[in-house]
């Protein structure tokens, strides 16, 4: 290594310290990034399991990301969540934890804004007071500082969002349907 490189190479260290960002990471994309970071190991083997690593280094997101601490609040454990019976739902609920391009934490400060996740699904993120909200009654805490990727931003949170499905009152509610059993 020569000397402008050695001098390059310095620079850029010191401009991620100064942003807050571990300089290694900052250079992987999100998928190399998560899986360089201690805490989220169980999300890391989740993604594996599902076949989603794709979700996290193909184009511009923002991950909710679940830490270990979180996955380890799930009742009965995440074990299911690496099974192949339970692929679908798991992928699913990954991607719901997506979002298309790169949001800061400071993007959304002092806002609620809703936005459509990877999943396709709308989710609401309430940026009053110092951390975030990510969903609604099941959603997710901000737990940590934002990490930059090379492809996007890693938000640590505190549970594993999952979509809040409710039937809207407009809806027409169907008539029950009446069994007819044959006579015995």
């Amino acid at each position: 290594m020569n000397v402008k490189s050695a001098f390059v190479a310095l620079a850029f260290l010191a401009v991620g310290y100064a942003g807050g960002l571990s300089p290694a990471l900052a250079a992987s994309n999100i998928y190399d990034t998560l899986k360089a970071d201690p805490q989220f190991s169980t999300l890391v083997k989740i993604i594996d399991a599902t076949h989603t690593r794709h979700n996290y280094t193909e184009g511009t997101r923002t991950v909710f990301a679940p830490t270990n601490d979180a996955f380890d609040k799930i009742k009965g454990g995440y074990e299911d969540m690496l099974s192949d019976a339970s692929r679908v739902n798991t992928q699913a609920l990954l991607m719901y934890a997506i979002l298309p391009g790169e949001h800061t934490p400071e993007s959304f400060k002092g806002k609620t804004v809703t936005l459509t996740t990877l999943q396709k699904d709308p989710v609401t993120i309430y940026g009053a007071g110092d951390k975030l909200h990510f969903g609604d009654a099941y959603g997710a805490d901000q737990s940590g500082e934002a990490i930059k990727a090379s492809n996007g931003i890693i938000i640590p949170v505190d549970n594993l969002p999952v979509p809040e499905f409710s039937q809207s009152n407009d809806a027409p509610v169907p008539a029950p349907v009446e069994k007819k059993y044959p006579a015995p």
